[in-house]
């Protein structure tokens, strides 16, 4: 059996445990019968919290990322198919051989605005301290599949570059991102979140570092990780301690950097909460 197949075996298996995991997760959830809502105003922080061990966990949230995931994996098999050759060939007409890297920065606003909104006066439904610890969460399971992918499936790059092309961690980043945000604000800022990481995605053909599969496979990672965070943030609260019916303060400040000399743009974070 070629090695490459053998490696899409494997990540199959474990993709189909880490499903059985969370149905058996969501059976448990099941069982919890403390259910109480606490509203709570921290100066511009106002956040509804839920007490149940579980937040809104149904199998069907597994769907959407499923799709996405199942039709990634299914072009990483044969990366060279007529899907992927085709829209390969469709950008590579459409970039000219122009290279567009905001990319490499747009990938993380998302996730950044999922974390500061809140803290700036727009209705969130966690405080900062829940929103980081969702974020976290969600954060360090896209890096688990995503990098974990890469490192496993070892998949040629469109432009060559290297064997880390699935899944496209800079969509997995933001689709993270857009995910938490349209769980946290709702619908208008999750239609922007969307946006901004599809733009994402556009650009990562765009620019050849990716096929089609990779940011299809990216684009469930990000989903399904934003939605493991929500699942796991009651547990995260009793493991970190984390009381909601204490008001706390939190202050935030969020400054811009540029670096003249390596013409790289970046963002400092201060934090205390």
């Amino acid at each position: 059996m070629p090695q490459h197949l053998s490696h899409i075996i494997i990540l199959s298996r474990a993709l189909l445990l880490f499903f059985f995991m969370a149905l058996s997760f969501q059976a448990l959830c099941a069982t919890t019968e403390n259910d109480t809502l606490t509203i709570t105003q921290r100066g511009s922080d106002i956040s509804y919290t839920s007490d149940t061990l579980c937040e809104k966990f149904n199998p069907k949230q597994l769907i959407v990322p499923g799709i996405f995931m199942v039709s990634g994996l299914a072009g990483a098999i044969d990366y060279n198919n007529s899907l992927n050759r085709s829209v390969n060939d469709a950008f590579t007409d459409l970039s000219d051989g122009h290279k567009c890297k905001i990319d490499d920065y747009l990938r993380f606003l998302p996730s950044a605005s999922h974390l500061l909104l809140g803290s700036v006066g727009v209705k969130s439904k966690h405080n900062f301290k829940e929103r980081f610890l969702i974020s976290a969460t969600s954060h360090a399971a896209m890096l688990i599949m995503g990098y974990g992918s890469k490192y496993l499936i070892h998949e040629q790059r469109p432009d060559l570059s290297n064997n880390h092309s699935f899944p496209s961690g800079h969509v997995a980043l933001a689709f993270t991102g857009a995910e938490l945000l349209r769980q946290e604000y709702g619908t208008a800022y999750g239609i922007a979140g969307y946006t901004i990481a599809t733009s994402v995605a556009f650009l990562r053909l765009y620019n050849n570092k990716h096929w089609f599969n990779d940011v299809l496979m990216g684009a469930g990672i990000g989903i399904l990780s934003a939605r493991i965070g929500y699942w796991l943030l009651p547990l995260n609260r009793k493991l970190f301690k984390i009381s909601n019916k204490k008001p706390q303060s939190s202050t935030v400040a969020v400054t811009p950097t540029y670096n003249v000399v390596d013409k790289a743009m970046g963002v400092s974070v201060y934090a205390v909460f």
